[in-house]
């Protein structure tokens, strides 16, 4: 785990996270140490950042040899803003994938169709403990809309 004290999220930055489905999830390859960077959907409650993800991915793998991340959004309404988090990830299981649902409905608007994993497939939700934020405005705002 990182020396650096988890932190909250500014709340000037929580409409960015709230009015936003996806988001890009970088881990660090257990292979061969290299940065992987994948988008996924979040659901941002406030307090927390979560993601759904399976175990068959290799996010998930990544994140049990190395716990690192970093995860960035990028806003839908101007893209000279975004926000990047840095810290580290906590996986935990999502045995009744209710987590997934709600995930998948706020982002689609209805729940994920029954036949969306494979059969015998296990979900788990990744937290992201944030260390360090930075949230610049891109050329200082002055392409903004």
């Amino acid at each position: 785990m990182p020396a650096t004290e988890e932190i909250t999220i500014a709340e000037q930055y929580h409409d960015l996270l709230a009015t936003n489905y996806f988001g890009l999830l970088s881990t660090v390859r257990e292979q061969d140490g290299f940065i992987s960077t994948n988008p996924v959907g979040y659901v941002w409650n406030g307090v927390r950042l979560r993601i759904s993800t399976l175990k068959s991915r290799i996010k998930y793998r990544n994140l049990l040899a190395n716990p690192l991340v970093t995860f960035c959004v990028v806003s839908q309404r101007d893209l000279m803003e975004y926000i990047e988090i840095r810290g580290y990830a906590t996986v935990e299981d999502d045995p009744g994938c209710e987590f997934h649902r709600e995930q998948f409905k706020r982002s689609a608007g209805e729940d994920p169709p029954e036949d969306l994993d494979p059969p015998g497939a296990e979900r788990v939700i990744i937290t992201i403990h944030p260390h360090q934020v930075s949230s610049p405005r891109l050329y200082g705002g002055r392409f903004h809309k």
